[in-house]
Order: C-alpha cells, then sequence, then structure tokens
C-alpha cells in the first residue's frame, strides 16, 4: 500500500471535494496536516522546522467547483 504525503492528499481531487462539502479551507487542512505531522515528529524525537505542506496552499485558497 501506497501511503499518500501530505502534498498528495492537498490535491487529491475526492479530498477537496470533502473539504468542499465539509466547508474547511484547503488552508485550513494544510495547517492542520503541518501540525499532526510535527505532533508525531515530536514524539519520535525528531526536530521539525516548520513550514507549509503545500506553499500555495497557504495563499488562502478557496475550494472552488470547477
Amino acid at each position: 500500500m501506497i501511503e499518500m504525503t501530505a502534498s498528495d492528499m492537498l490535491r487529491d481531487p475526492l479530498i477537496r471535494q470533502m473539504l468542499r462539502a465539509d466547508r474547511i479551507s484547503l488552508a485550513a487542512f494544510a495547517t492542520l496536516l503541518d501540525t499532526a505531522s510535527r505532533q508525531l515528529a515530536r514524539r519520535a524525537g525528531e526536530n521539525v522546522a516548520p513550514r507549509p505542506a503545500v506553499p500555495e496552499a497557504r495563499s488562502s485558497e478557496a475550494l472552488t467547483t470547477a
């Protein structure tokens, strides 16, 4: 089984559709993924520098129905 990266999740059409249906912004979801990643890394004893999962998701990108 291949695991999705945070970037994969943010670009996945099905996940985007679910976020849109739940009225969750792409930027909020990216923040959630980053926060969870940092917390898991901290628990594992790693030092993780903060960075966005996908830089373009930080620019308040709206999920539009295209």
